[in-house]
């Protein structure tokens, strides 16, 4: 047991059922968070990934469990207020303002902390120097990498305590994939924030995590150090349904 798991963990889901409208999603999935560490989500296509990470920010419908953030019970709790209580989501898609400049996109990100603006956005300028390149340049302009920086960029101006990643590497360049995963190791080493991560790329989620969960159908089968799963577990849970016993 790492240090990170003898303490309390800042994020919980216990036994949460959810989904859109009359569809239901999540089944009883139980997920823990501890501070320090990065636990990547891992999945098939439709297990329920995304809305693990969209439910935690609320933005499902919660039809049973709960979820506690820094030892409260948010599970009723608006979007709006749990991202003013420390919860960062960067979506994978829809994340930034395609009519604004990039550096009118970040004075929207620390819309609740407009004090230490000028502090906070030189972090992440030195976290994403790209951007700062690009500051004077209209969001829909950038490329897709570009775009994936800003939007995390823009939510770590919240001062988030913890940060949900939804597929932070989808549909980018290689180069720029190495960029992304770079910083988001950054932050976590040099911000300290526990993360979240989603993400398809299982080579690199895998580098990069403490722990990895895995989601078969809206449901967790396996919550395991990355070195204790082997690729023909994920293969049997992705295709089968099922960790492989030969």
């Amino acid at each position: 047991m790492t240090q990170s798991e003898t303490k309390a963990p800042i994020l919980e889901l216990r036994a949460v059922t959810a989904g859109y409208g009359l569809i239901t999603v999540l089944n009883d999935v139980a997920v823990q968070l501890h501070p320090g560490e990065i636990l990547t989500i891992l999945g098939a296509n439709g297990s329920g990934k995304s809305t693990v990470l969209k439910t935690t920010a609320g933005l499902t419908r919660i039809l049973g469990g709960a979820i506690t953030f820094a030892g409260e019970d948010i599970t009723r709790w608006a979007a709006h207020r749990r991202a003013a209580s420390g919860i960062g989501y960067v979506p994978q898609n829809q994340n930034v303002f395609l009519d604004l400049t990039v550096a009118d996109n970040l004075k929207m990100g620390a819309f609740l902390r407009p004090k230490s603006f000028d502090r906070d956005v030189e972090e992440v300028y030195a976290l994403f120097p790209r951007i700062k390149e690009k500051r004077r340049v209209l969001a829909g302009t950038l490329s897709g990498g570009e775009r994936r920086m800003l939007s995390i960029g823009l939510t770590l101006l919240l001062k988030p305590k913890v940060l949900l990643l939804d597929e932070p590497s989808s549909d980018l360049a290689p180069t720029m994939v190495d960029s992304v995963f770079e910083a988001i190791a950054r932050i976590h080493r040099e911000l300290s924030i526990p993360i979240l991560l989603v993400e398809q790329n299982v080579n690199r989620a895998l580098a990069l995590a403490d722990r990895v969960c895995v989601l078969v159908r809206g449901k967790d089968a396996l919550d395991c150090k990355p070195a204790d799963i082997t690729t023909e577990d994920l293969h049997g849970l992705f295709i089968d349904g099922g960790v492989r016993t030969s």
